[in-house]
């Protein structure tokens, strides 16, 4: 009995001891703990040194910042100037005014106040971003946006068919195309009781450029146009097409095209699936349409 009793008081004595073990190893855990997010607080490290953003590489001037750009130093605090930044997301997609040596830090003065979201920043190196007046009834009905890739299709009233073939040459499109059969003559009668006679005009539709990116779509419907469904708003509007504006991203010589095609004619684009990249061969159409004098 004695035995069993001297077992019992040594096994309470060795559980109070790991409970209070238990206890002490959670003091120096907390304030491990509180040390650690005191010098995250603070921008330290364990040697009191502080966080300093610099240009890993040389930096150009009006250069959009990226991530690997950058690199994070830690350096004494005296070593620091002043409103240096401390992290690099603070600097993504901002713009470098000046020349950045590497190894230096990254300033306020050296970089725009705000990131490059402009339309300078959409456009791929070697492309242009040029806007064009399209019909936004058949602008795919509305609903294409920013990012979606688009057929552009060209309509022009042309005099004869040396004409239409003028456009293609210049469009360097390797097609003849030949007079349409041309449709009997209408006559219609106005209020007054005179006969007037339909004339014919010779419309030529090509298909100008393939799988272009739309960097920007800007509506001359109503206010409630930028936030709304644009083919409704048109319909509430007026009942004729209404025209918009559509930023593309083209080469510098399909740009030089597209104006004066803008100029000359009418434009119209067509939404594509994405991920769809095919070129489609596509030919001209020359056709008569009736008009009255």
């Amino acid at each position: 009995m004695a035995g069993r009793t001297v077992a019992k008081k040594f096994g309470g004595r060795s559980q109070r001891l790991v409970f209070f073990l238990g206890l002490l190893l959670a003091a120096i855990a907390a304030a491990v703990v509180f040390a650690a997010v005191n010098g995250a607080d603070s921008g330290t490290d364990s040697s009191g040194k502080v966080p300093v953003v610099v240009a890993n590489e040389a930096i150009p001037a009006q250069t959009r910042i990226t991530s690997d750009m950058l690199k994070v130093q830690f350096v004494s605090p005296d070593q620091v100037q002043a409103d240096a930044f401390t992290s690099r997301g603070q600097l993504m997609d901002r713009v470098v005014t000046e020349d950045v040596a590497a190894g230096a830090q990254i300033l306020p003065a050296t970089v725009s106040d705000t990131a490059g979201d402009g339309l300078a920043f959409k456009v791929e190196p070697g492309m242009r971003g040029i806007s064009v007046e399209v019909r936004e009834v058949v602008t795919a009905g509305g609903n294409v946006k920013p990012g979606d890739h688009v057929d552009v299709v060209g309509i022009f009233e042309v005099a004869d068919v040396e004409s239409a073939n003028f456009i293609l040459q210049v469009l360097g499109m390797e097609y003849q195309l030949t007079e349409p059969p041309r449709p009997a003559p209408t006559t219609t009668t106005t209020e007054e009781g005179e006969t007037v006679e339909g004339r014919g005009n010779l419309v030529l539709t090509v298909t100008m450029l393939q799988n272009v990116k739309l960097l920007a779509l800007a509506q001359t419907l109503t206010e409630a146009s930028a936030g709304g469904n644009v083919a409704d708003d048109a319909a509430e509007v007026d009942s004729e097409p209404q025209a918009a504006t559509a930023t593309v991203e083209l080469t510098p010589q399909q740009a030089q095209e597209i104006t004066w095609a803008d100029h000359f004619g009418v434009l119209r684009m067509d939404a594509r699936a994405v991920g769809d990249e095919t070129i489609a061969e596509v030919a001209p159409t020359l056709f008569w349409i009736e008009r009255t004098r």
